[in-house]
């Protein structure tokens, strides 16, 4: 739960992460999944700094992730990208290096991102944010945080010295996260924060929507994903998504890799494949033979099978299986 308003307390978590979702699990207070889409080993980072109403937050990862999930209750978010190798998407729109992602608790998000993928973030009590702005910027509010999760595209400048702010923080030759234990030190941490967040907001608009285009096509993916994810247990086709959306091959490549850049097939055997891995990993489920737990996502050829895990993963469904039972 987020430490309340009035503490002095705080908490400092810095985890390396090898798997998605040990990964997704990192972050304190959010309820998340990730899944590996680009193959190989997962390396990833959380840092996480709690205090006064306050979470700031930074993670890496070096492989493409889609990932989707809700923060705590009663915060409003903030995230900025550092640095990433490719596109980025956020709930069906574009998110680059000069924009932002703002949504608040309650609205679940998705985000799949691209290879060496680094952001910083906050997430802020909407009682300490609301005390801070004048009635003027309380007024216009709704519209950087809307009632759906978005991107939006502030003046450059102050953008990059609320990064560079949230960045110091994380840098242990700047800071050293033990004195957040002197409430003096929480207080002008918090009001620096705070400060450069409030005159981004202030100078925020929402980004250019999507084409239309753009937009039918992420729909198209959303409803192929959707459809392949409720029936796991049997072996989705490209012919099959293309026959229940009623589009060609051709188009349902194209809408995958115009929003996704990565291509159909690949995309929805690597949801597979982490909901394989996910099962394997369960702790509750360690009686389980791999064989029926790849059967239950769909994987009837077992050599195919593991090679294609090992591929993703960099192990073989054993080693995982392996891992959970030492």
């Amino acid at each position: 739960m987020p430490l309340s308003a009035t503490s002095t307390n705080y908490s400092f978590f810095n985890r390396t992460t090898r798997d998605s979702d040990e990964h997704a699990e990192s972050l304190q207070g959010w309820d998340q999944t990730y899944d590996q889409l680009s193959p190989g080993n997962f390396e990833g980072r959380v840092v996480d700094i709690r205090f006064k109403g306050l979470q700031i937050f930074r993670e890496t990862t070096n492989r493409a992730v889609a990932q989707s999930g809700i923060s705590w209750d009663g915060c409003f978010v903030v995230g900025i990208p550092v640095a990433m190798k490719g596109s980025c998407l956020f709930s069906r729109q574009v998110l680059t290096r000069d924009s932002m992602l703002t949504f608040h608790s309650g609205q679940e998000f998705s985000l799949t991102s691209p290879e060496e993928f680094d952001i910083v973030a906050l997430a802020i009590r909407k009682e300490a944010l609301l005390d801070t702005m004048s009635p003027e910027g309380q007024e216009n509010l709704p519209g950087v945080f809307p009632n759906a999760p978005t991107v939006m595209v502030a003046d450059r400048q102050l953008l990059d010295e609320l990064r560079n702010c949230l960045l110091a923080i994380f840098d242990p030759s700047n800071f050293e996260p033990s004195l957040l234990r002197y409430p003096q030190v929480q207080r002008s941490m918090s009001s620096a924060i705070i400060g450069h967040l409030t005159e981004v907001l202030q100078a925020s608009n929402r980004a250019p929507l999507p084409t239309r285009s753009f937009a039918g096509r992420c729909q198209v993916v959303r409803e192929a994903t959707d459809y392949a994810m409720t029936h796991t247990s049997e072996p989705i086709t490209v012919a099959d998504l293309c026959q229940k959306l009623n589009i060609s091959r051709r188009m349902l490549n194209y809408c995958f890799q115009d929003a996704l850049d990565i291509n159909p097939v690949q995309y929805l055997r690597s949801l597979r494949l982490n909901g394989v891995r996910r099962a394997l990993r369960d702790p509750d489920g360690s009686g389980q033979q791999i064989r029926d737990i790849a059967a239950k996502w769909g994987f009837w050829h077992l050599p195919r099978f593991a090679a294609e895990y090992r591929a993703l993963f960099g192990e073989l469904p054993s080693d995982t299986l392996r891992q959970t039972r030492q």
